[in-house]
């Protein structure tokens, strides 16, 4: 559903939209206004998922730092005891 409002913009921006439409970049300055706000939306939600993909990479990076001595082996049955032993003895320090 497409919604009319009226927009005022400086005169330069005006002028390169309508230039967009005369090179047959876009069949009017509606469409290219509507173009850029879905580009901003585009980059906005990437710069989202970026920001998690760089979280994720720092933490697998860290874990791939740390010594073998202290990563916790994941093939015994008592596991989560170990993990919460080692969480208790760092709230001590």
């Amino acid at each position: 559903m497409n919604v009319k409002t009226t927009v005022t913009l400086p005169e330069d921006l005006m002028r390169y939209a309508e230039k967009m439409v005369e090179d047959g970049q876009f069949p009017s300055v509606d469409t290219v206004l509507a173009a850029s706000l879905e580009n901003m939306m585009i980059r906005q939600d990437q710069a989202a998922v970026d920001e998690v993909l760089h979280l994720n990479s720092e933490e697998l990076r860290r874990r791939l730092d740390t010594p073998i001595e202290e990563t916790i082996a994941m093939d015994e049955d008592d596991l989560f005891d170990r993990v919460r032993a080692r969480i208790a003895a760092r709230e001590r320090q």
